[in-house]
C-alpha cells in the first residue's frame, strides 16, 4: 500500500523547443502525489451479539439500516506508529442469526506492526463494551 504524504511533487515537467529559437520553454503539468510505503495486513473478526441487527446497527450509526453493512475509514487514535494520513478501511457486516446478530469485521490496510493491537482494541474496547451496553438496555 502506498500512503499519501503532505509533500507533493510539484509537477511533471514538459519541455518544448521552439524551432526558431535556441531556448527551451518548460511547462508544468498537474501535481503528482508522493507516498510512503508501509507493510499492511487485513483482519477478519466475528462476534455474536444477543440483539437484533437493527439494535446493533444503531450503536454504530444513526443512519437508517439499508444494506446491513457499514464501510468506514478508521485509524487508531492513540497509535504513534500510524502514519498521520493513513486510515484503514473497516467493513462491518451485520448478519442475522437465530435470536442473535453476527458482526463480521473486515479491516484492510492495518500496519503490520499494529495487527495485534488492532485485534485487541476491537475485542476489548468495542465488542466487550457493546455487550456490556446491551446488557443494560431493556
Amino acid at each position: 500500500m502506498i500512503l499519501p504524504t503532505k509533500a507533493m511533487a510539484t509537477q511533471e515537467l514538459t519541455v518544448k523547443r521552439k524551432p526558431s529559437e535556441n531556448t527551451l520553454q518548460v511547462q508544468a503539468s498537474s501535481p503528482v502525489a508522493l507516498g510512503v510505503r508501509i507493510p499492511t495486513v487485513a483482519l477478519h473478526m466475528m462476534e455474536l451479539f444477543d440483539t437484533s441487527v437493527e439494535q446493533l446497527y444503531s450503536i454504530f450509526t444513526v443512519k437508517d439500516l439499508t444494506n446491513k453493512k457499514i464501510v468506514m475509514k478508521w485509524r487508531c487514535r492513540n497509535c504513534a506508529l500510524y502514519v498521520k494520513e493513513h486510515y484503514a478501511t473497516v467493513t462491518l457486516n451485520f448478519v442475522p442469526t437465530l435470536g442473535q446478530t453476527e458482526l463480521q469485521l473486515d479491516c484492510k490496510g492495518v500496519p503490520v506492526c499494529k495487527e495485534e493491537n488492532m485485534k485487541f482494541c476491537w475485542q476489548k474496547q468495542h465488542f466487550e463494551e457493546i455487550k456490556g451496553l446491551l446488557q443494560l438496555t431493556p
